[in-house]
Formats: C-alpha cells, structure tokens, sequence
C-alpha cells in the first residue's frame, strides 16, 4: 500500500477541489474588489502571447505555466513577480502557498476578451499580516506594469 505524506494529501485534495470547482457549471457571482477586470479587443491568444512575453523578459519576473481550464474555455496563466517573496515569507512560511504569483484568468464574455487577475490585496485578507502589507504595495505597481503592457494604459482615474 501506497502512503502518501501530509503535505502530498493537501496537494491532491486542493487539486480536485481546484478542478472541480473550474469544471463545474458555474453560478455566477458578481466579482468583488478581490479581483481586477479588465477587457480588450485582443484575442486570447495574443493576450496570452503578450503577458508570458512580458514575465518572460522581466528580470523580476517568471512564467510558470499556461493551460485551459473550463472546457478550454479559460486560458490560466501563472506569473510570479519575485521581489515579494521576502515579504510573504517573513509572515510565515505556511504563507508560502501564496509566493508572490499572479494567477491570471482570460475568456471571453459577450464576445469581448476579458482577463481577470486576483489583487495582491488578497493576501492580507486571507492572513493580515504588516509584511503582506507592504507586499501588496510593492505589487500594486508591478502587476500594473504588467496589465498596462498587456492590455495598454488605463486613462487617469480609473483603479486598477
């Protein structure tokens, strides 16, 4: 018989539960301020192209992975910007699950391109913590950068 540890039992129950709950029908839930919506003419496809080119070029920066989710209806994309690592880490390691990545969502909706990216913002929410804190302000402009290369500035006003 076959033992598993600990750490592997959590890593295959997150998966299913992940799995299951991104091939699951949905029920729709109107997005919070967890979440950063933007939306663009660009296919996604070239969108994809556009931010692993990015990650991939940024010395802070790296792609970790790109696949379809939902029935190939959602590209997932998984970028890291390393700087924050310190800072996530120095609220513990158990923080480590969330390493300073962006986990990237692109589909269409009313035949519109949309990407959908978690606000670091989240961290503090899941763990308060003053070194997520200053985390999160180190990522605001970073992940900002990236969305303003992918998709393009957003005019003066409008939160990220």
């Amino acid at each position: 018989m076959k033992t598993y540890s600990p750490f592997t039992g959590l890593a295959l129950s997150v998966a299913v539960a992940a799995t299951l709950a991104l091939t699951a029908p949905a029920i729709a839930a109107e997005p919070d301020d967890h979440f950063i919506i933007r939306d663009t003419e660009q296919s996604r496809e070239e969108l994809a192209r556009t931010v692993r080119e990015f990650a991939e070029n940024e010395e802070d920066w790296i792609f970790l992975a790109e696949f379809g989710l939902a029935g190939g209806d959602i590209t997932a994309l998984k970028v890291c910007y390393l700087p924050l690592g310190p800072d996530i880490l120095d609220a513990g390691m158990h923080v480590g699950a969330m390493m300073p990545c962006g986990h990237i969502g692109l589909y269409e909706e009313d035949d519109v391109t949309k990407l959908s990216i978690l606000h670091p913002k989240f961290m503090t929410t899941l763990q308060p913590h003053p070194s997520l804190e200053r985390a999160v302000e180190r990522a605001e402009p970073a992940f900002e950068a990236l969305l303003d290369h992918a998709l393009g500035p957003r005019p003066q006003g409008n939160a990220p």
